[in-house]
């Protein structure tokens, strides 16, 4: 399923709120990557492992996007993630323990497609909200 820029945040946003990873890994390329403060994943494969250590790190975990500039093949939106941190959540180069709180990430994101797919997201949040209280003041 091709989907394009402009319906791109709905039918994400459903989809995880859905715990839907085949819904998500529909609306990205093959060769999608994905950008954050933690580093660059690459592949369908490595979205489907983040998509599913999320879910299973914040199983009530709701997610509501908001698009604010939309073209023919870049989106940018902000969010809003929320959730109890109930889990360890699994990364590709660490593990980071639950600390069992509420949690409320705002982040912004930038998309690029290619054939209506998603090809490339960039992620700007405060991964600090992730991290226990002790750690929040270290670095």
């Amino acid at each position: 399923m091709t989907t394009g820029p402009t319906e791109y945040a709905d039918r994400a946003a459903n989809a995880f709120n859905r715990r839907d990873v085949e819904a998500m890994l529909a609306l990205v390329h093959e060769d999608f990557v994905y950008l954050d403060a933690m580093g660059i994943q690459k592949g369908r494969e490595s979205m489907r492992r983040r998509e599913i250590a999320l879910i299973d790190a914040f199983a009530d975990a709701h997610v509501i996007l908001t698009p604010f500039v939309v073209t023919e093949d870049r989106l940018a939106l902000t969010a809003i993630l929320t959730g109890t941190f109930s889990a360890p959540l699994v990364l590709p180069d660490r593990v980071i323990p639950a600390h069992g709180r509420a949690i409320c990430v705002h982040y912004a994101a930038h998309f690029t497609f290619k054939d209506r797919l998603a090809i490339r997201e960039e992620v700007f949040f405060d991964t600090a909200v992730l991290m226990p209280f002790a750690q929040q003041g270290e670095g």
